[in-house]
C-alpha cells in the first residue's frame, strides 16, 4: 500500500475519506494521489449562441480554476504532514473511471467517500462507491463518516472460507500491522454448506500461523442472510472495520459482490473490500 488513491468531488463526504487516508499514509509511509474527475462540457458549447456560449466558458473556466485549486489545497495539507502528494485532475468526457487509473497508477489502496444509496436508487442504479468496488483491482476502503479518532484496532473479516483465504487475509494484515490490530475472523455458515466446524478451524488454525505477526480470532455463525449474519456478530466483536471480498462461491450459492456493495451502502463503520477477481 505505497500508494493509496484518493477520489475526491471536495464534499463533506470525501473530505472524511481524506482524513482517513491522511493518516494510513502518515503510518505506512505511503504516497497519495488525490483524484478529481472534472466534468468536461465544453464540447457541447458550439450549439449556444455568443452569449450563451460566453457565460459557459466562463462558468467552465471558473469551476475549473476552483477545481485545480481544491487539488492543490489538498497536496499542500499532506506535505504539512510529511506526506508525497500529487494531485491527479481528469478532464472527464463522461467515459472516464476512478478504477480506470488504479493499474497505470500502480495504486495499492483506494480510499474513498460514500454516500450509500437507498430505495429504488440501490436497486436500479446502485451507488458510486459500489461500481468502483465491483470493479477495482486493488482493495477499496469505504469511508463513510469521519471518526473521532482514526484507529482500526479491531477489523473483522467475514468469509465462507470455502476458498483459499490467505492471499486476501495477507492484504488485510498489511492494514492491521499500522494500527497492530486484531483481526476477528468470522466464519458465515450458509444453509448448504456442507464443511464442518473442525473444518473451518483448521483453516483458520492455518492464517494463525501463516501470519503470526497479528492476533486472529476464531467466530462463527450459520444464517440464510450473511449481511444480518455480520452486523449479528458485529454488535459482540464491536469493530472499527468490516473486511470482505467481492466474491465468494458456496456450491450452488454465490456469496458474491452484492454482499461487498451492500454493506457498502448499509454499514456506517469502514469497510474493506478486497475483488478477489484482480
Amino acid at each position: 500500500m505505497k500508494k493509496i488513491l484518493v477520489p475526491t468531488d471536495f464534499s463533506t463526504c470525501a473530505e472524511n475519506a481524506v482524513a482517513v487516508a491522511l493518516e494510513i499514509a502518515r503510518k505506512g509511509g505511503s504516497e497519495i494521489v488525490f483524484q478529481h474527475l472534472f466534468p468536461d462540457n465544453s464540447g457541447s458549447l458550439h450549439t449556444l449562441n455568443p452569449e450563451s456560449k460566453l457565460k459557459r466558458h466562463e462558468e467552465h473556466d471558473a469551476a475549473l480554476g476552483q477545481a485545480k485549486s481544491n487539488l492543490d489545497e489538498l497536496v499542500h495539507r499532506a506535505e504539512k504532514a510529511g506526506i508525497k502528494a500529487t494531485p491527479l485532475l481528469v478532464m472527464d468526457k463522461g467515459v472516464d473511471k476512478i478504477e480506470n487509473y488504479i493499474e497505470p497508477l500502480k495504486v495499492g489502496l483506494v480510499v474513498m467517500g460514500s454516500h450509500g444509496a437507498t430505495g429504488i436508487r440501490e436497486m436500479i442504479l446502485g451507488s458510486h462507491t459500489q461500481r468502483v468496488v465491483r470493479h477495482a483491482t486493488a482493495p477499496v476502503l469505504v469511508i463513510k463518516y469521519k471518526p473521532d479518532l482514526v484507529e482500526f484496532t479491531n477489523i473483522l473479516f467475514a468469509s465462507t472460507f470455502q476458498e483459499d483465504t490467505s492471499p486476501v487475509v495477507g492484504k488485510l494484515v498489511e492494514f492491521a500491522k499500522l494500527w497492530n490490530s486484531t483481526i476477528h475472523l468470522l466464519y458465515v455458515g450458509l444453509e448448504k454448506d456442507k464443511q464442518s466446524k473442525a473444518e473451518v478451524e483448521e483453516k483458520m488454525n492455518q492464517l494463525t500461523k501463516r501470519f503470526p505477526s497479528v492476533k486472529l480470532t476464531q467466530n462463527f455463525i450459520t444464517t440464510n442472510d450473511p449481511e444480518w449474519g455480520i452486523k449479528y456478530a458485529a454488535k459482540d466483536i464491536k469493530p472499527d472495520l468490516i473486511g470482505v471480498t467481492t466474491n465468494l462461491t458456496v456450491g450452488a450459492f454465490i456469496f458474491n459482490h452484492s454482499l461487498a456493495e451492500n454493506l457498502v451502502n448499509h454499514e456506517e463503520i469502514p469497510v474493506f473490500v478486497i475483488n478477489t477477481r484482480s
